[in-house]
């Protein structure tokens, strides 16, 4: 997998100015842990991948108990016409600054203060400005796929091989995050 050099030079550039060690409070995740209550998921804007990414977010949930907030692109929600308005945050060419990144001043207000539990990163393209933004947001837990970048980028990292159904990582992040009970 070939990474576009804009996204070579903006992960170094994160990786230089916005790297920090703070400390992140621990979740537990386990049958006797109370697992995740307010995730946000990055969403592709790919029709091919927003077709079994829909069928994954579509799943019913307790919405009482778990707040759940999804960042695509503008060109995407026609793909994720199941998820709420009210739940959806979206961003277009004009949050993107000449290099070609998101504008964090503006994805964080939209986002709002709330303090995530999880990140689930369901792009798969390293051509993705939105997955950057991973390395500045103090959430916990950053799950995403596998490539060459993703060790910079998320603490949890799912192997996408080609032999198996896209299904199955999915199947699989709602169980490392306590979904599928």
């Amino acid at each position: 997998m070939k990474i576009p050099i804009r996204i070579k030079i903006l992960l170094l550039w994160y990786k230089i100015f916005y790297s920090s060690s703070k400390d992140i409070s621990l979740i537990k995740i386990s049958s006797s842990g109370k697992g995740v209550n307010n995730i946000l998921f990055f969403l592709p804007s790919e029709k091919n991948l927003a077709q079994v990414v829909s069928h994954f977010i579509k799943r019913d949930r307790d919405k009482d108990s778990m707040y759940i907030k999804y960042i695509v692109h503008r060109d995407g929600i026609d793909h994720y016409r199941q998820i709420p308005n009210s739940n959806l945050i979206t961003y277009s060419e004009k949050d993107l600054n000449w290099f070609g990144a998101l504008k964090f001043d503006k994805i964080k207000q939209k986002i709002g203060d709330r303090a995530y539990d999880a990140l689930v990163d369901l792009n798969q393209s390293t051509d993705q400005p939105l997955s950057l933004i991973a390395t500045r947001l103090d959430i916990p837990i950053k799950v995403g796929f596998l490539s060459p970048i993703s060790d910079s980028l998320y603490t949890l990292v799912i192997d996408s091989s080609d032999n198996k159904f896209l299904e199955n990582n999915y199947i699989l992040i709602e169980k490392m995050l306590g979904l599928d009970k």
